[in-house]
């Protein structure tokens, strides 16, 4: 009876370290990355992203910079995911005769919990 009771506690610390593990894992320094769902937008159309985790859920409430179409360099502007990860852009502005038509450098600069991330490619923004 007695050995039968030390392998049970081994199964219960085993157990308990790998729930720890898991733990750790899902609340610390979670990879992350940004989807963006369209490559070109009309001017005054809508396009949305989403910030998503290494478990393919939404991040939600976490602040997305980006540049948009005519902003000077190092001009950021900032999008807000909702309860799904999700953020819109609306209202696409298009700056007749630039050669900056696009919205780019999607990035979230990570937190406690999440790590940063950026999303690599633009959204070009075409005239009506």
């Amino acid at each position: 009876m007695e050995r039968k009771s030390y392998y049970l506690i081994i199964l219960l610390v085993a157990l308990s370290v790998c729930m720890g593990v898991f733990w750790f894992q899902f609340n610390n320094n979670v990879a992350t990355f940004i989807i963006v769902n369209e490559t070109e937008v009309a001017e005054g159309g809508s396009f949305s992203g989403m910030l998503m985790d290494a478990y393919s859920y939404g991040v939600a409430n976490k602040t997305v910079t980006f540049h948009k179409p005519g902003g000077e360099l190092g001009t950021l502007v900032d999008a807000v995911t909702d309860e799904n990860g999700e953020f819109t852009i609306e209202n696409a502005e298009y700056i007749p005769g630039s050669d900056e038509n696009y919205y780019g450098d999607f990035t979230f600069a990570g937190d406690g919990k999440y790590s940063g991330c950026t999303y690599e490619g633009n959204v070009t923004v075409v005239a009506k």
